[in-house]
C-alpha cells in the first residue's frame, strides 16, 4: 500500500489529536477544581498532610497552593466529575458524530468517517468509537491495558483502526481526503 496516497496514514496526527483532546479536558478539570473548591487560609507551621487532615477526611481532595487550601468534592455528584464527562461526550460523541471532528482532530487535520461510505459517522458510530473510553471511566483499573490494546491495534492495522473504530465501523483519515479516495483504499475482505 502506498503510504503517500493512503488517507488513513495519520498515526502521528492521531497522537497529536489525542494529546490536544487530553489537554483540553485537563484544562477543563483544572478550571472546575479551581472554581468549585472550598477555600481556606493555610495554617502556618503544619505540613500539607496535617493541614489536609484537619480540613478533610481524605488528602486526595485537598490541594495547597501558596497560602490557600482548596478542598474539592470528588464524588459522583460533583461538578469535577460531571462537567468533564459532558465535555467528553460533546467532544467525542456529538462533535465527532455530526462533524467528523473532535477538537484535537480538527486542529491536527484529521477526521472520522464511516468506513463503508466515507460519510460522517453519525451519533451511533461516535458512541461506538467512544465506548472503550466509557468503559475505562467506569472501570479505571483496566485503563492502561486498554490503552495498550488501542495503541497496538492502531499500529498493527493497515487502516490504523483502534478498537473503537472497529466497534463503530469508522476510519480516521486526513481532513482533505476525498471520500472516493478513502473508499478506494479499503483492503479487500
Amino acid at each position: 500500500m502506498n503510504t503517500t496516497s493512503n488517507p488513513t496514514t495519520v498515526l502521528f496526527r492521531r497522537a497529536i489529536a489525542w494529546i490536544i483532546d487530553g489537554f483540553f479536558i485537563l484544562i477543563l478539570i483544572s478550571a472546575v477544581v479551581i472554581f468549585t473548591a472550598d477555600r481556606h487560609d493555610a495554617p502556618t507551621g503544619l505540613s500539607e498532610e496535617e493541614v489536609c487532615s484537619q480540613l478533610s477526611e481524605s488528602s486526595d481532595n485537598c490541594l495547597i497552593v501558596l497560602d490557600e487550601v482548596m478542598i474539592f468534592d470528588l464524588g459522583a455528584k460533583s461538578p469535577i466529575f460531571w462537567i468533564p464527562f459532558f465535555a467528553l461526550l460533546a467532544n467525542f460523541v456529538v462533535l465527532t458524530g455530526l462533524t467528523g471532528f473532535s477538537i484535537g482532530k480538527l486542529l491536527s487535520g484529521i477526521r472520522v468517517t464511516n468506513r463503508e461510505n466515507g460519510e460522517l459517522p453519525g451519533l451511533t458510530s461516535a458512541v461506538g468509537r467512544t465506548l472503550p473510553w466509557i468503559v475505562v471511566t467506569a472501570i479505571p483499573q483496566i485503563g492502561l491495558g486498554l490503552l495498550l490494546v488501542e495503541v497496538a491495534l492502531v499500529i498493527s492495522s493497515p487502516e490504523r483502526r483502534r478498537l473503537g473504530d472497529r466497534i463503530a465501523g469508522t476510519l480516521v483519515i486526513r481532513h482533505f481526503s476525498h471520500q472516493k479516495e478513502t473508499r478506494s483504499h479499503h483492503p479487500e475482505h
